[in-house]
């Protein structure tokens, strides 16, 4: 390949991976309307699945590449992704069979990053360190990515160091629009997912519920997922209070503490359920015997600091 080629091919790769990640093409691939004395190939000698033997994989693969042009150079290039989506690697063995030489290339596709776009950033870069020879270093190159990994030497270290490069500083690599949207919709998926799948703290409802107001029926809900505007916990996970200090007895608050735990509440607690109550015990009796104890022990409003006072 033709060192005009290659800078072509680069700048192909750089455009598909801009604008959309791995899908868009401005134009034709290189290889249906190249130059005269460039050879692409785009399949196998031999078809084969990833259900055939690795044996069989291997030896298509070969056959393929000895049935390219000699080259100059070889490039064996892959891509790593974890997960498929996130911390994406580059790598490239680069073979200057005329020089005698080796060269590896690494560099990080990115935080959020599609196997295919760590592949194509593999490339760029292989590209990149051949089109960086010296006039008449360059006649003809190869790049081999052959299917899978079928225990080629050279593809198996450009899986090593595409792996080694997952690790390199990713905020160098920019986020393509592409991978972004794609990242986007998985997490928007798994916390449906999560909320589809997770545990009430307590499944069972609590008698009455539905018969309650609005602010009965809504505080007791707070309640019993553990986050309500009238614990000292909650407001101060969302800035609204100093500290998680419950403001009856010093201790740190939270829905328990509030129903079950606190000493000064103890006396309106026992009126309505007895000596020390459990939380399943509260929240499973009759929803008035709740509201009226909110009520009795005086925590209908959010435990707020109290105002800083003016200044003198």
């Amino acid at each position: 390949m033709c060192r005009r080629a290659i800078a072509s091919a680069g700048r192909r790769a750089d455009l598909c991976m801009s604008r959309k990640g791995s899908a868009f093409y401005s134009c034709d691939p290189p290889w249906l309307g190249h130059c005269g004395g460039i050879t692409f190939r785009v399949d196998l000698p031999v078809a084969t699945r990833r259900s055939d033997p690795p044996a069989a994989r291997r030896e298509a693969a070969l056959r393929a590449i000895a049935e390219l042009p000699h080259p100059d150079v070889t490039i064996w290039s892959d891509g790593s992704a974890r997960g498929r989506t996130e911390q994406g690697g580059a790598g490239a063995l680069i073979q200057f069979h005329h020089l005698n030489r080796e060269e590896t290339v690494r560099a990080p596709a990115g935080a959020v990053c599609s196997s295919l776009r760590a592949e194509l950033t593999a490339m760029r870069e292989a590209f990149a360190a051949v089109a960086g020879l010296e006039d008449g270093e360059l006649a003809s190159t190869n790049g081999c990515q052959p299917p899978g990994h079928v225990g080629l030497d050279g593809n198996e270290t450009a899986d090593r160091l595409a792996g080694e490069a997952t690790a390199g500083d990713q905020d160098s690599a920019p986020i393509d629009l592409s991978s972004a949207r794609a990242a986007v919709t998985r997490h928007v998926r798994e916390l449906s997912r999560q909320r589809a799948t997770a545990a009430h703290p307590h499944p069972d409802p609590t008698p009455g519920h539905d018969s309650l107001a609005r602010w009965g029926s809504v505080t007791l809900s707070q309640l019993r997922t553990g986050t309500s505007l009238l614990t000292r916990d909650t407001l101060h996970k969302i800035g609204l209070a100093a500290d998680d200090e419950c403001p009856a007895c010093g201790e740190p608050d939270s829905a328990a503490h509030l129903l079950t735990d606190c000493p000064a509440y103890e006396a309106a607690r026992r009126r309505r359920w007895g000596v020390d109550p459990r939380l399943v015990d509260v929240l499973g009796g009759p929803a008035t015997k709740f509201v009226t104890f909110i009520e009795d022990v005086g925590r209908t409003e959010p435990p707020l600091d109290p105002p800083a006072p003016p200044p003198p």
